[in-house]
């Protein structure tokens, strides 16, 4: 219960549906209020599909692109902490100040900008991928997959109330919970890159020991 209770704040904490709930009403002002609801709803799970996916068939497109889950691990914090980094410097937003004005495109959004890149996002799916690839077929697997499931349904039901938080919250204090996230996600990101930067000198280390095991049976062969 522990482990599932963690890794849901974690999914919730990476997945951000606080930060996704200030940008909602700017995202969505081109479509008619009657319609924001539905709207929501088939983004989020438009976002949830995709994690699936990589949840699932993460360890294969791992594979396909020859990529180790260190690797992963790595890239994913730095984007991730580059993210982090724009929320609580607004002036040097890196990735959330890219985003396609969907209101001057005046349509509604249809999986970008909204499904992909910021709800399910670079960060978010390199963690999904990476846990998917490690804890496939083990019992972690399914807290892994429930807890992913549990901090969708909790983001879309903040995204749903987003209005409301915001108007409640004001801007000051929207700016401030948003600052509070992104440093939260610093500390996420840094855990990351340490962890992968630790797997890699391990997988490395293991590389060596089989080199080395099998330059002295060589010899051996050979008289």
């Amino acid at each position: 219960m522990k482990d599932f209770l963690s890794t849901t704040f974690l999914l919730f904490i990476v997945l951000d549906p606080l930060a996704l709930s200030i940008m909602m009403p700017s995202l969505l002002r081109m479509v008619p209020p009657e319609r924001r609801s539905r709207v929501i709803v088939r983004e989020m799970l438009f976002g949830l599909g995709l994690l699936l996916i990589f949840l699932f068939a993460g360890e294969q497109i791992l594979r396909f692109f020859g990529l180790e889950p260190s690797t992963l691990s790595i890239s994913g914090g730095i984007v991730l902490f580059l993210i982090a980094l724009g929320m609580i410097f607004p002036g040097i937003a890196a990735m959330t100040n890219a985003m396609p004005d969907v209101a001057a495109r005046e349509t509604e959004p249809f999986i970008v900008p909204i499904a992909i890149p910021l709800f399910a996002g670079p960060s978010s799916l390199a963690i999904v991928m990476l846990n998917g690839s490690k804890f496939l077929h083990t019992p972690n697997f399914f807290i892994f997959t429930a807890s992913l499931i549990t901090a969708w349904a909790a983001s879309l039901a903040i995204l749903l109330l987003a209005p409301k938080i915001v108007k409640k919250l004001g801007r000051r204090g929207s700016i401030a919970l948003e600052r509070f996230v992104g440093v939260l996600l610093i500390l996420i990101a840094v855990q990351m890159i340490l962890s992968g930067i630790s797997d890699y000198a391990r997988e490395q280390d293991f590389i060596g020991e089989t080199v080395q095991t099998e330059d002295a049976r060589q010899p051996e062969q050979t008289l």
